[in-house]
């Protein structure tokens, strides 16, 4: 991986749209980074806004759709091809249009959920998960790679 000792998508990868929030998906049709509120927003607005193909963004540049997965350690990290370098041992990143499910946002984000056996139990793991959920992903700015 391109001299990456630790990839540091800091706060300065702010949402273009809300230029607040961390950005952590990339809107490949306009070239756009964009925080999960802003995504859901932007397109969610009309339908053809929600055919827009888009992806997680590169934690390495902060300026391209995330193509493959990495685990390093207890940590996840998703890299544009520019900045996997050819490493191998990775899992490829597949975009998505329309408004995902939420069991969708969170495999597109790293974050493992339990498989439960009822829809009951992923709503309630859920809810009371969200909030630290949201706080590391827009927070938590420094994975160390091994």
């Amino acid at each position: 991986m391109a001299d990456h000792q630790q990839l540091l998508p800091t706060l300065t990868c702010r949402c273009s749209n809300c230029v607040t929030e961390r950005a952590v998906i990339f809107c490949i049709a306009d070239g756009a980074r964009l925080c999960l509120e802003c995504d859901g927003a932007v397109h969610g607005a009309s339908e053809l806004a929600g055919l827009h193909s888009r992806a997680p963004l590169c934690d390495g540049c902060c300026a391209a759709p995330a193509a493959l997965r990495y685990q390093f350690g207890a940590h996840w990290a998703t890299l544009c091809t520019g900045c996997a370098d050819g490493r191998g041992g990775a899992s490829l990143v597949e975009v998505y249009t329309g408004c995902p499910a939420p069991a969708e946002v969170l495999r597109t984000l790293s974050v493992d959920a339990p498989s439960s056996s009822s829809q009951e139990d992923f709503d309630a793991w859920l809810a009371d998960n969200l909030p630290q959920i949201l706080q590391d992903v827009q927070f938590d700015c420094v994975i160390h790679c091994v």
